[in-house]
């Protein structure tokens, strides 16, 4: 529900009373709407000195974040038809929870792409980053679900880093897929993580740690040293080649130095 707030000032004008509530309030002065209730001169009879106004400001306090995600969602859904609805989760914080006939397929979709989407769509067009929580999106347990499935993929994919000695990427994942894969390998003496690339297609890699001789360049430039060495290796453990075949350089036959060559006419040359 929308909460108003109101507060009545003495100032000399209006904007000093609108400056003064939003300060106080934290909110921008566009939210706050001011009215006179009265005009006031001081000094002898009224007639000399400053002049004051009572103003009473008021602004209304929108809804947190969790009511209006809420509400957008319940929105979304009529719209695109869907035989669903939302709920606040009751057990964990700020998250939705989607129930329905259609919640389990076509709100979750193909790898859960559908639900990553709507969570997206809300928190971009509804949240403030600096002062509200993210709004976190299930449906008929995906969420958990997907985690389990997660650390399973996490722990077999530094199996295969540590196998073959070289980093291991994995498919581009939302933020809260690529926290399930660090926080499932950080106890891990022998591998590390790290994200790389840009929103949406940001990744996780994960990488084979580096012997205590050797140097250690954290970041890319870990990647590219792993890369070059990989190529070396990968160059000097090929089969080599057969030789290719090669003929000896045809031998001159000696005895025609000493014959004569003929000229024109048929005529034998002397040497």
């Amino acid at each position: 529900m929308m909460q108003e707030r109101r507060i009545t000032l003495e100032v000399s004008d209006v904007n000093e009373a609108l400056n003064e509530a939003s300060q106080q309030w934290k909110l921008p002065v566009e939210d706050l709407k001011a009215e006179i209730l009265s005009t006031e001169r001081e000094g002898l009879f009224g007639l000399f000195g400053n002049k004051k106004i009572r103003v009473e400001v008021t602004a209304e306090s929108r809804p947190d974040i969790m009511t209006r995600s809420l509400e957008f969602a319940d929105e979304v859904l009529r719209l695109m038809g869907f035989d669903a609805h939302c709920v606040l989760s009751e057990t964990e914080r700020n998250m939705i929870d989607i129930q329905g006939g259609d919640a389990a397929d076509y709100v979750v979709g193909r790898y859960g792409d559908a639900l990553k989407g709507m969570e997206y769509i809300v928190n971009l067009a509804l949240r403030d980053p600096k002062t509200e929580p993210r709004v976190k999106i299930d449906s008929c347990g995906y969420r958990e679900r997907r985690t389990k499935s997660l650390e399973r993929l996490a722990e077999a994919t530094a199996r295969q880093a540590v196998k073959f000695g070289r980093p291991v990427r994995l498919d581009p994942m939302a933020s809260w897929e690529r926290w399930v894969i660090h926080t499932t390998l950080k106890n891990r003496g022998d591998v590390t993580t790290e994200s790389i690339g840009e929103t949406p297609n940001r990744k996780v890699v994960v990488i084979p740690k580096f012997e205590p001789e050797e140097v250690r360049m954290p970041g890319p430039a870990t990647l590219r040293f792993r890369a070059q060495r990989e190529l070396t290796e990968r160059m000097n453990s090929r089969s080599p080649q057969p030789p290719s075949r090669s003929y000896p350089p045809r031998r001159r036959d000696r005895n025609r130095r000493d014959r004569p060559r003929r000229d024109d006419t048929g005529n034998q040359e002397q040497e």
